[in-house]
């Protein structure tokens, strides 16, 4: 009796195993060669900063304050990303001109100068690292388009009056409008001519290059919308990282909303020009509830599987008023402060910096124990969707958890290699 409940454990098992390989063969295989990270590592991006009112450069300092008296036990203080919109629009100008031509102030026009010192000063501070994030926030042709007298009257009326603003926000267009590497002028969108992405790319390399002294590494497309086209021109412009939220969307659907991805994306893989992914995952938005419990979380998931934990968030949280930044401001450094007390191994870093740990398997931040990485491995796995459901319909994912609380310890023993990170 014993022997046959034996065989029957032993059937039950090898049928599991061999469904979950046959069905997610290659989500196992992405999964293995993803690298695994020996520490936990924690990095800020933030997107949408670029010109604004001086109350974005106070933002931009208080934030810069903050961040430098976080430290990690290497010394490093905590980092955030800008992600850099370097223009928006001389609203006043196209509309004197009948909406038919667009007219641009960059981040190096003189009346944005307290923004571009507050970005350059926490720059120096080694705790603001800038990034792609377009030119502008939207493709300017559409805009005009939308602003035609045989367009949707509303929405040209809503646009005409967001020209009106000193410095128009991105953020207060239309969702399918912010996407800038696809014209969404009508739904559902379509792509941009090539040649005129390599110009606007061009465009967006020179200004700012003037404006921080060198192109960054590290490109964020605007509503995670891109194309081999755009990469192959940040790649040519220097761009060596791209991040995505570990997918690609190519274009916007008839309802304005975001097309269904092109491609699951992991960290450490290559596109065009050998570009290296990050996958940024985790949002951290205070206007819309999130809170330091979920960067806790996030973060303790995200170590166990040996990934880096990259928040999203967006420069509307900070720029509020006064009470309200500095209430996003303190929630951000309650997140902070709580990862290092939970993890006294955490690394604050760039995602440049990251991208080069991707890249280099030598690297000290990679872990090179067979063990720790099965154990990562088997993590990640129960945190994929497709086999997720197979682990829960046959019972294997109970086998998966304890077989990894037993490799790794119940709560994830960090690397030996940790004290080189």
């Amino acid at each position: 009796m014993i022997h046959i409940l034996l065989l029957l454990i032993l059937a039950w098992f090898a049928a599991s195993v061999g469904l979950l390989v046959l069905l997610n063969w290659r989500t196992l295989l992405a999964a293995w060669r993803e690298p695994v990270l020996a520490c936990p590592v924690l990095i800020v991006e933030s997107d949408d900063w670029g010109p604004g009112p001086s109350e974005d450069a106070a933002a931009l300092q208080e934030l810069a304050r903050v961040l430098e008296s976080l430290r990690d036990d290497g010394g490093r203080s905590a980092v955030m990303t800008l992600g850099v919109v370097s223009a928006v629009p001389d609203g006043q100008a196209i509309l004197d001109g009948g909406c038919t031509r667009y007219v641009r102030r960059t981040l190096a026009d003189p009346a944005f100068t307290p923004v571009r010192e507050a970005m350059q000063a926490g720059r120096e501070r080694a705790v603001f690292a800038p990034q792609w994030h377009g030119l502008e926030h939207f493709w300017p042709d559409s805009l005009l388009a939308c602003l035609d007298e045989r367009a949707d009257p509303a929405q040209r009326q809503a646009l005409r009056d967001w020209l009106r603003a000193d410095c128009p926000r991105s953020e207060d267009l239309p969702a399918a409008l912010q996407s800038r590497w696809v014209d969404a002028a009508r739904l559902p969108s379509s792509p941009v001519l090539a040649s005129a992405v390599a110009l606007a790319v061009r465009e967006e390399a020179a200004v700012l290059r003037y404006v921080f002294g060198a192109v960054p590494e590290v490109a964020v497309p605007n509503t995670f919308v891109w194309d081999d086209v755009v990469e192959r021109a940040w790649a040519t412009c220097g761009v060596s990282c791209v991040v995505t939220p570990g997918c690609r969307y190519e274009g916007r659907d008839a309802m304005g909303g975001l097309a269904s991805p092109t491609r699951r994306i992991r960290n450490g893989d290559r596109g065009q020009g050998d570009v290296c992914y990050a996958v940024r995952d985790v949002y951290f938005e205070p206007l819309r509830g999130h809170r330091a419990e979920d960067v806790w979380r996030a973060l303790e998931e995200r170590t166990a599987q040996g990934r880096a934990t990259l928040l999203e968030t967006h420069r509307s949280n900070f720029v509020g008023p006064l009470e309200v930044r500095d209430a996003v401001i303190a929630e951000l450094e309650r997140a902070l402060r709580g990862s290092l007390t939970a993890h006294h191994d955490l690394r604050f870093m760039a995602t440049a910096e990251l991208a080069q740990i991707l890249r280099d398997a030598e690297s000290p931040f990679r872990e090179r124990d067979l063990r720790l990485r099965v154990v990562a491995w088997l993590r990640r796995i129960a945190a994929e969707a497709g086999p997720a459901r197979i682990l829960k319909i046959t019972g294997l994912g109970s086998v998966i958890r304890r077989a990894g609380n037993f490799l790794g310890g119940v709560n994830f023993r960090r690397s030996h290699y940790q004290a080189d990170c």
